[in-house]
């Protein structure tokens, strides 16, 4: 039997979750990632406005991602990205992210490099 737990016991458990309880405080909204079998594979979190989408996305404790995307009509595109094993540390300098517009935002857009194929 699968036992519940509660939001505080999982963050005395895992303290790294604190990051995520905190997003999901602050109105952004999760995704489960399934596999082909529908496994579960990650959790995708993601928060919009108006300009632009921060997004996270968290694979294990040792591959989480995220970045600020563009809307279109403010230019589209990525301008920050950030990979690596610390939850907190990701989502703690996306949440930093100045708004656009504001000092210190990021405005260059990442090009993406176009897969070649055979």
């Amino acid at each position: 039997m699968d036992e519940l737990i509660t939001e505080d016991d999982a963050v005395r458990r895992y303290p790294q979750l604190q990051a995520l309880v905190s997003v999901r405080r602050a109105g952004w909204t999760f995704h489960v990632i399934e596999d082909e079998a529908h496994r579960l594979s990650g959790i995708a979190a993601s928060h919009s406005r108006k300009q632009y989408t921060d997004a996270l996305f968290i694979f294990d404790d040792t591959n989480v991602s995220g970045v600020r995307l563009l809307a279109d009509d403010y230019g589209g595109g990525c301008v920050w990205k950030k990979s690596g094993a610390d939850l907190q540390e990701v989502v703690h300098d996306l949440l930093g992210l100045p708004e656009p517009g504001e000092r210190g935002a990021p405005t260059l857009v990442t090009k993406s490099r176009l897969l070649w194929t055979p």
